[in-house]
């Protein structure tokens, strides 16, 4: 049975790493990169951190754009693909901060240092093991320090939209990728288990389901700042099934 189920995790992992070489997918949602990286210097604000992790990094463009706040930052990511665009952008802009690993988050050894800030968008639809990937990032932070993180509540009424045009689509053959469904019950109680504060959160909707292609980025972005705000006013907030948290350690 042990066996079988780390067949299950190499698979899973295969097909993450499968997934996200393909860097297309990151670009065609720049409006959402953007969204994200505005939400992380909204909710830090003016206060600089020492040292930094962001895991999964992706092209980086996140934690990059907020760097000249971090004396250190590490960004991590499991695809080759993503890292060499984190360090085409750390080259353009001439950023000295930041050091990079390329590899499996769980198998990565931070030589037990701690950190500040954890920047962590994006993963928990994809991690083999969410309790683990919480209780990992929760035990990296130290005290006084912050986790921001973000996850699709998969009991929201528009994540259901969402699964079922991807389950239409997946019988038609065009994607075939499976996301996981995470309550935000679950990351919450995860938090609030492990001594954490919850201090913000902005909610919104990163997928326009189906009709993405009619509007162009700058036009997707103008749209979802239109109807969700921001972090200061976070307009329709219940409607959101997109959550940015910022949790911070007692």
């Amino acid at each position: 049975m042990k066996n079988g189920n780390k067949n299950i995790e190499r698979m899973k992992k295969e097909e993450v790493k499968k997934f996200f070489e393909q860097t297309n997918i990151y670009f065609n949602y720049d409006y959402n990169i953007k969204i994200r990286t505005e939400t992380v210097a909204e909710f830090i604000g003016d206060k600089n951190y020492h040292n930094v992790l962001d895991m999964p990094c992706g092209n980086g463009l996140i934690s990059l754009k907020n760097s000249k706040q971090f004396n250190r930052l590490t960004l991590v990511d499991f695809s080759e693909n993503m890292i060499a665009l984190a360090k085409q952008i750390t080259e353009q802009e001439k950023i000295t901060n930041a050091t990079f690993i390329c590899g499996d988050i769980f198998e990565t050894k931070f030589n037990d240092e701690e950190f500040d800030l954890i920047i962590s968008l994006g993963i928990l639809a994809h991690v083999d093991d969410i309790d683990k990937f919480l209780k990992f990032i929760q035990h990296k932070v130290k005290k006084g320090g912050a986790i921001i993180i973000q996850n699709t509540n998969s009991n929201h009424f528009y994540s259901h939209l969402i699964r079922f045009y991807l389950g239409v689509r997946k019988l038609l053959g065009k994607d075939k990728y499976q996301l996981n469904k995470v309550p935000a019950n679950q990351v919450e109680n995860s938090f609030k288990n492990a001594d954490f504060t919850l201090q913000k959160t902005f909610r919104y909707n990163q997928s326009f389901i189906g009709f993405s292609k009619l509007f162009s980025n700058d036009k997707k972005y103008e749209l979802t700042r239109k109807w969700f705000g921001n972090t200061a006013y976070n307009k329709n907030a219940s409607l959101g099934s997109d959550y940015i948290y910022y949790f911070v350690k007692n």
